[in-house]
């Protein structure tokens, strides 16, 4: 019996610890160890949570780290830090997931890049838009016959300039009363035409209308008179020379109704010259100041006054118009006008005549008839129209200046062009604002405000982009452009100036363009990006012989004018209905962070619990684990039982 209670008295030669002590700071692995197969018993929870409680920091920092990966609901992570788990699916399960997130980080660069270079896409709007939303496009044409030659002759003119100037090889010693009286004997002998004390004045002012040989030849010699010339109002002097509005379109039809075409024109100054616009906003619509410019047609359009009163007359004109808003609160008779069936009927319609003895070679070339235009693209139905190309066709909108110099479509006398109109509307949707504008390449209206303009279009910023530039290179604009009201128009003497101006602006944004292509950074001057919200015009156009002589004979009606030639215009819309294009976001920030959590979730499983999660193992759990161990280090420094027990294990033979 003493032996058995001797027995139970003895103490064991090791200690089989407890969790708690599995990790404790030191313990006698060698002499109180657990095998591997004791351990393997174990709860890992136990494990862990005893290298948090009682290891050490690194301990602790490790234990953490395997509570994080045995909760977290990332794929594959709780395989790699398993403790119970072999090494060889340890090193399995790393390289499954080293995978996952290389694809997964490849495809959001891939995204976030596509972000960046293209976060706006173009694509078809969902409904047909109707024509009667639209304003028909503003028509602007300008005949190559810039005078009346029985108001300025500028042909004889010319040649008595020259041949002067052929004699004396100067003209500073001739003031224009001399030349006046010399050219008035000699001429009058050879029953030829009286040259006016005003004839220099004219010559000077066509000088920015001619062609620009013809301008560096004669420029030259009327800015050397010795006495100088009186100041000409370029723009009143050229509106003077050109041909009457009735006298160039005798007659136009507009939406079914016959109207003298000089009720519905408008006198427009351009880079081509004096031009006839129809359907073109007033001036003080356009601009924030009418006095911007150096010429305002003093005739008032009204569409009222047609031929035949028994049509129902029209509504009063009310509301407004823009191109961001569209129509507000008008009728058929609206301003700008519109059109409800698309219909040659229906369009627009204009009998143009040129006479003979107003054919000028001299100053334009030898090329007859009218541009319509500023242009933009045409689909081409008939390509004859002799040594001039006449397939480029554009008809501005009309918030914007016609720039009719770039491109546009020949009209020639006797003949007969049917333009068939396809609305080009660009829309953009509200949430573009949130994306830069160098990303989406467009400009809202009320994100760009212009000197002179009220609204923002390419070309209206591209206009006053050439006046600035002309301005600040010659002190003075060409008489067409917008200016302050202190700048003066530019005389004959600056018309190499301002060309010379044109030219370089061209080549500087040119040279601008192509750096940017390589270098982003590089800044283009004015950077004249379309606006976000825009209208042009595609066409097609259809061209045939058109003899008026012949047509009105057909008519049993008599010719007067033997030195007419007539031309016929006319242009409607193709179809009642359009697809609008809309320009909306392809990423945005919502769209990226949706797709990247998409990715994460498929290849990792992560979402944006994960990285909440995350954050609070390694910040609030850390803190938790670390004011735990400092309260119970604070009540058990050590463990007495314990250290008795291993002395007496230690001294134990």
């Amino acid at each position: 019996m003493a032996t058995t209670v001797q027995q139970a008295d003895e103490k064991p030669s090791f200690i089989l610890p407890g969790p708690e002590l599995l990790a404790l700071p030191g313990l006698d692995y060698q002499r109180a160890s657990i095998t591997s197969a004791a351990l393997s018993d174990v709860p890992s929870d136990v494990i862990i949570k005893s290298r948090i409680r009682y290891g050490s920091r690194l301990s602790a920092c490790k234990g953490l780290l395997l509570e994080y990966s045995k909760s977290t609901t990332i794929h594959g992570i709780r395989y790699i830090f398993e403790v119970h788990r072999p090494i060889y699916e340890k090193l399995y399960w790393l390289v499954l997931t080293c995978t996952s997130v290389y694809f997964a980080v490849s495809l959001i660069w891939a995204t976030y890049l596509k972000w960046q270079d293209s976060p706006v896409i173009l694509g078809f709007d969902e409904t047909l838009v109707p024509v009667h939303k639209i304003p028909f496009p503003t028509i602007t044409i300008c005949p190559e016959i810039k005078m009346e030659r029985n108001v300025f002759d500028y042909a004889n003119v010319s040649r008595e300039i020259w041949e002067k100037y052929q004699r004396n090889e100067d003209l500073s010693d001739v003031d224009e009363e001399e030349l006046s009286s010399e050219t008035h004997k000699r001429l009058t002998d050879n029953n030829s035409f009286y040259l006016s004390s005003g004839s220099l004045q004219r010559m000077a002012a066509t000088m920015h209308i001619c062609d620009t040989d013809v301008a560096s030849k004669f420029g030259p010699m009327l800015s050397s008179l010795r006495a100088g010339m009186q100041p000409v109002d370029v723009t009143e002097t050229l509106v003077d020379l050109t041909i009457s509005k009735n006298i160039t379109g005798p007659f136009c039809r507009w939406n079914g109704r016959f109207y003298f075409c000089n009720k519905i024109f408008d006198f427009v100054a351009t880079d081509e010259g004096i031009c006839y616009q129809f359907n073109g906003l007033r001036p003080k619509d356009i601009y924030r100041d009418e006095r911007f410019l150096s010429y305002i047609d003093p005739d008032v359009v009204s569409f009222d006054d047609y031929f035949d009163k028994t049509l129902p007359p029209l509504n009063r004109i009310r509301g407004n118009w823009t191109l961001d808003a569209g129509y507000v609160d008008q009728g058929q008779n609206s301003y700008p006008q519109r059109t409800v069936v698309s219909s040659v009927r229906n369009g627009f319609f204009a009998f143009l005549q040129g006479l003979e003895h107003n054919y000028d070679y001299d100053c334009r070339s030898f090329k007859q008839g009218y541009k319509v235009g500023g242009v933009y693209l045409s689909r081409v139905a008939h390509t004859s129209c002799g040594l001039w190309v006449c397939l480029q066709v554009f008809l501005n909108s009309p918030e914007s200046v016609p720039l009719t110099s770039n491109n546009y479509i020949l009209v020639p006398h006797g003949s007969e062009v049917m333009v068939s109109v396809l609305p080009n509307y660009v829309v953009s949707t509200s949430n573009l604002h949130e994306i830069s504008a160098e990303k989406r390449q467009c400009y809202f209206d009320d994100e760009r405000a212009l000197r002179y303009f009220r609204a923002y279009s390419q070309s209206n910023c591209q206009t006053e982009c050439l006046a600035n530039y002309t301005m600040a290179k010659c002190g003075c604009v060409k008489f067409w452009m917008p200016k302050p009201l202190d700048v003066p128009v530019c005389g004959v003497a600056d018309i190499s100036c301002y060309n010379a101006a044109q030219d370089e602006l061209n080549a500087l944004l040119q040279n601008q363009t192509m750096r940017k292509t390589v270098d982003s950074s590089v800044t283009v001057m004015c950077e004249c990006m379309p606006a976000c919200t825009s209208l042009e015009y595609n066409f097609e156009i259809s061209r045939a012989f058109y003899s008026a002589e012949k047509t009105i004979r057909a008519f049993r009606e008599n010719y007067e004018h033997t030195d007419s030639i007539g031309s016929r215009l006319t242009v409607y819309f193709k179809e009642h209905q359009f697809t609008a294009i809309k320009r909306t976001i392809l990423f945005g920030v919502s769209t990226l962070i949706s797709n990247c959590g998409g990715i994460f979730g498929l290849f990792m499983g992560i979402s944006s619990l994960s990285f909440i999660e995350l954050v609070y193992f390694f910040s609030m759990r850390i803190c938790g684990s670390c004011r735990d161990r400092r309260k119970r280090q604070a009540v058990h420094p050590i463990l007495p039982e314990y250290q008795q027990d291993k002395d007496q294990a230690t001294a134990a033979p």
